[in-house]
């Protein structure tokens, strides 16, 4: 996979996803980053060719511990980069048709520093008028914590190699502790989303959950939502439907479509409860697979359904093909007969 992480200052990188970073340099993936200003406003008490040598060797530094392959200093004036999107943009387009990135991170659109704020305008101008595919625009970090995410990693394994590069940009760690600050997050987000000790977080700087309430992106399991409806997404086709029994929890039916999602038991297109034994669980399953659901989909908190209805364990596992079974999700084929 080709990356493109887009930093508007040296260190801004390290801070906001260096763990991630690592963690795409480790498995292969080919990670490149462009600084759209040197950061020379903090260190305004040097010539701006001073500033320029000493935050660029930094970065340089940063990035060799990463892991990231190529560096590129687009100069931008610091701290009014919201004044030239369209001169931004311009630079940065021949780059991005050079690194074809598939991802890209960012830092998010509500971040309190203006320069950070202004790198997604910068980023879709720069893409509306090139020629690569769309790639996928994760923003991270740095000043401000997010409130809504919907992406996790965790970086645990990493998260020491994180330190030491954010640590690289000594003359931001001589003003404020950053390394400090980072720690503290990273730490309270792995605890939050209880996928490890560290974890850096991410939100999808487009408006594909714009139909999703913020109270349910806030929860600290939402990452989780959406990486179950990404699973189904790869295993139904987009034209198919499916049952899904997940207790009405999941609000997935916008995440996965236009694949039809059927609520179990279904009433009215809703969640109807739980079935009063076996033979009407059986009895709801032959008529939602006669109405064209292809799926049945029980995601992990309703594993244990399969113990209490022992009949219909046995009729599913008995009829049916398990199309996908791992710690998230167990799936079975309604139309493909069991081997």
């Amino acid at each position: 996979m080709n990356v493109l992480v887009i930093a508007p200052h040296p260190d801004d990188e390290s801070i906001g996803c260096g763990g991630t970073i690592c963690l795409h340099t480790d498995r292969g993936d080919h990670v490149a980053a462009v600084f759209l200003t040197s950061g020379e406003f903090a260190l305004s008490d040097l010539t701006r060719e001073k500033a320029w040598a000493i935050r660029e060797g930094e970065a340089e530094e940063s990035a060799r511990i990463l892991g990231i392959t190529s560096v590129t200093f687009l100069r931008r004036p610091d701290h009014c980069l919201g004044d030239g999107i369209e001169e931004a943009a311009t630079e940065l387009r021949p780059l991005l048709e050079r690194q074809q990135p598939q991802l890209i991170y960012l830092p998010h659109a509500y971040d309190g520093h203006p320069d950070h704020r202004a790198c997604r305008p910068i980023v879709q101008a720069a893409l509306s008028s090139s020629l690569i595919p769309p790639p996928t625009l994760l923003g991270y970090e740095v000043w401000t914590p997010l409130s809504e995410y919907d992406r996790v990693e965790n970086i645990g394994q990493t998260m020491a190699r994180k330190l030491q590069a954010v640590r690289a940009h000594r003359s931001q760690i001589k003003q404020i502790r950053y390394d400090r600050a980072v720690s503290a997050l990273n730490e309270y987000r792995g605890t939050m989303t209880q996928v490890g000790r560290y974890a850096e977080v991410f939100q999808f700087a487009d408006d594909r959950f714009a139909g999703i309430p913020r109270s349910r992106r806030t929860d600290p399991a939402w990452h989780l939502v959406y990486e179950v409806t990404q699973e189904i997404a790869k295993l139904v086709p987009p034209q198919d439907a499916f049952i899904l029994v997940d207790e009405g929890r999941l609000e997935a039916a916008p995440l996965v479509a236009p694949r039809r999602c059927i609520p179990f038991l279904e009433k009215d297109g809703y969640y109807g409860g739980k079935p009063t034994d076996d033979e009407a669980a059986i009895r709801e399953v032959t008529r939602l697979r006669l109405s064209g659901a292809n799926f049945m989909i029980f995601v992990s908190s309703t594993f244990w359904w399969l113990e209490y209805y022992p009949g219909l364990k046995r009729y599913l596992y008995s009829n049916f093909s398990c199309a996908l079974k791992d710690d998230r999700l167990l799936a079975f084929d309604l139309h493909t007969a069991a081997v």
